[in-house]
């Protein structure tokens, strides 16, 4: 699934990447494409506040001077402002004039001027500064749909993608039309605007079809990985106990830290068996005999099964990439051509009229020609999914599995099974009822000994 996975990762980024080249192509004869449109924006926008500081500057001023001093602001107080905060912060040398203003009169007309060519200015500046802000989004997005494999990061790129092309049609400017639209099929594939609406449309199928596989193979892949882990772990856990009871020094490096920790625990419970007989020391080296057991079963299934590793790590649970590159295939181009046969029926009534063979008078009546009858085509369009729909989801519910009729013998036999099972099970209750008994009559009873207590003896008399 990680072979199938890349791949849809890199036709979502040919997609993407071909998508943003349209809508470059497409508005660039507008002539928008400025690089320092950032920079131009930013610059209008500390133009505009330095205007407004300006004015209130010298409003709050005016009316300080007026309340204490019961004057007028002087000029050359309104002209320094005027002098500092606009004309040398917005030219560095010297004014953007030949000289710093110094009446008043051309302050204030030089105030009005440079406002309204701010103001001007930052209309302009604003949507280009948009274009690039919804580029970058997009792109941002997108480049986390691939690491984050996440539904709403494909849908955000591809809107900030498209709101693009829906701000340059606000401001008037050359975009994708098809009106009049052609009546040929051939002709409707090449217009810009479909080729564009295609090429969108494969991105998000790309795309959804590629955050799919993910949600399907790592799940699989990640309990393959944990189940592995916990073979292998088993394995030299099994090792390592059977080398502590024949005596042998067992080395707990980095590499075997977690069994080795196994093995500590195994000759702790052992000790405490030794020291305070408790019962949960009993219960852990019954644990130990139980994955002895495990270890012994899990090694007969491998010998006799050639399949049982991938269907104990769940690989054999995971789809074929054969199969999910068929499904995606085949998904995928039955949806591509009815988008494509839809669109044109939809914006093509002729189509429908032609099926219909509508009498001459509808046909050539004025309301043919209308937007509206599109709209009134559409509606038993769209509502034919929900009625299918509703359709499928009547005919599920009919539906009643039958079952199986068994024979006298299979029904004796499937008696028989219950019974036995019943017998096991009482069985079991009943032999761990005794182990139980067992290890109450050992408790307490700290003079006796066995092999282990020898075995502890001998450890600690060296």
């Amino acid at each position: 699934m990680k072979v199938v996975t890349w791949i849809l990762r890199i036709a979502s980024i040919a997609t993407f990447a071909y998508m943003a080249y349209l809508v470059y192509s497409i508005l660039n004869p507008n002539d928008i494409w400025h690089w320092d449109a950032p920079y131009s924006f930013v610059v209008t926008v500390f133009r505009l506040l330095s205007l407004i500081v300006f004015f209130l500057a010298t409003t709050m001023v005016s009316g300080l001077a007026s309340a204490f001093t019961g004057g007028v602001l002087p000029e050359n107080v309104i002209v320094g402002l005027y002098n500092t905060l606009i004309l040398r912060t917005w030219y560095m040398q010297p004014y953007g004039v030949a000289d710093p203003l110094t009446n008043i009169q051309q302050v204030w007309a030089s105030f009005q001027m440079n406002l309204s060519n701010v103001i001007l200015a930052l209309w302009n500046n604003t949507f280009l500064f948009l274009y690039f802000l919804c580029a970058g989004i997009g792109i941002a997005l997108f480049l986390q749909s691939l690491v984050r494999m996440d539904h709403k990061f494909v849908g955000g790129a591809f809107i900030s993608i498209q709101a693009i092309v829906i701000l340059a049609a606000f401001r008037a400017l050359i975009v994708p039309d098809i009106a009049p639209f052609p009546a040929d099929f051939m002709e409707f594939l090449l217009t810009q605007g479909q080729i564009l609406a295609l090429v969108s449309f494969a991105y998000l199928e790309v795309s959804y079809q590629m955050i799919y596989s993910a949600s399907v193979g790592k799940p699989v892949e990640d309990r393959e990985e944990t189940l592995k882990k916990q073979l292998l772990a088993l394995r030299q856990a099994t090792r390592k106990q059977d080398a502590i009871e024949r005596g042998e020094k067992v080395s707990t490096t980095g590499m075997s830290r977690s069994t080795g920790a196994t093995a500590f625990s195994f000759l702790r419970e052992a000790m405490e068996r030794k020291v305070l007989g408790s019962q949960s020391a009993l219960e852990s080296l019954d644990a130990v005999s139980d994955v002895r057991r495990l270890q012994i079963y899990v090694d007969d299934l491998l010998l006799s099964d050639s399949r049982a590793r991938d269907e104990l790590t769940a690989k054999a649970a995971a789809p074929s990439s054969s199969y999910v590159i068929g499904s995606t295939i085949t998904g995928s181009a039955i949806r591509f051509l009815t988008v494509v046969a839809v669109s044109f029926i939809l914006m093509s009534p002729n189509v429908i009229r032609m099926i219909l063979n509508l009498p001459i008078g509808i046909e050539n009546s004025v309301e043919m020609l209308q937007p509206e009858i599109v709209v009134l085509f559409l509606v038993p369009i769209v509502g034919l999914f929900p009625f299918t729909a509703a359709v499928i989801s009547w005919v599920s519910r009919r539906e009643v599995v039958e079952k199986e009729k068994l024979s006298e013998e299979e029904k004796d036999a499937a008696k028989k099974r219950k019974k036995d099972l019943a017998q096991k099970r009482r069985e079991t209750e009943k032999a761990r009822r005794a182990r139980a008994k067992v290890r109450k009559a050992r408790k307490g009873i700290e003079s006796e000994v066995d092999e282990w207590d020898r075995a502890l003896e001998d450890t600690f008399k060296r």
